[in-house]
């Protein structure tokens, strides 16, 4: 990646926002502190799927809650890294550019796949892979975020953390895929053929469009 190298103030603004993420999971831990802590226990044991994963939608406050975090945070990641290397002057809007594509993305899949689940009579598959998918972005995306609040506060963000937080972001998301659809194979018997062509359409391309992006 080409850094442009110039020195980005620390903006109030920048440390609302982390404020606000932290408060998330405060508020998430003090209404329901035991859903909270067997969610982040989900990397050693099954104690989050046992009791709530049956009638886990992601619609409910605890999801859509992390999720709202999890997009705030990669917006402010990659806000980040833009206004080192691109090429806009006033940098001011980066977040909310960046807020507002993922967001974008994410709405525009999702419904399309909710249409082709309902074409192809498909609708337990959807449910599984959003859940799952939405669950597992949490899940991975907490330790790095809580890494970045501690890089941030102490010692800002530096073009080269910033390349090397992206690139470990986009390892765990590829880690994700993998697991989802590991996951999604044996639960449902899916052919190979589709998990590909989902993968081709909704997770490469735009992962693609996101790599050439980001490379300014």
């Amino acid at each position: 990646m080409i850094s442009i190298l110039r020195q980005i103030p620390q903006g109030n603004w920048e440390l609302i926002l982390l404020l606000f993420l932290i408060l998330i999971s405060v508020f998430l831990y003090n209404r329901d502190a035991k859903r909270f802590a067997f969610f982040y226990r989900s990397f050693y044991t099954k104690q989050f799927e046992i009791t709530y994963g049956r009638h886990l939608k992601v619609s409910h406050y605890f999801i859509v809650l992390l999720s709202l975090q999890s997009i705030l945070f990669l917006s402010f990641i990659i806000s980040a890294h833009l206004k080192y290397c691109s090429k806009f002057i006033d940098y001011s809007k980066l977040f909310l550019l960046s807020f507002m594509g993922i967001l974008a993305y994410l709405i525009a899949k999702w419904t399309v796949l909710y249409g082709v689940s309902i074409v192809f009579k498909k609708e337990r598959l959807y449910h599984l892979l959003c859940v799952k998918s939405t669950k597992l972005v949490n899940l991975y995306l907490a330790p790095i975020f809580v890494c970045c609040l501690f890089l941030y506060l102490k010692y800002g963000f530096t073009p080269q953390i910033l390349s090397s937080l992206i690139s470990l972001l986009l390892f765990i998301l590829i880690f994700i895929k993998i697991s989802t659809y590991t996951y999604i194979r044996k639960a449902t018997s899916m052919s190979v053929f589709y998990i590909i062509l989902y993968l081709c359409i909704f997770e490469i391309v735009p992962l693609l469009w996101v790599l050439i992006g980001l490379d300014c």
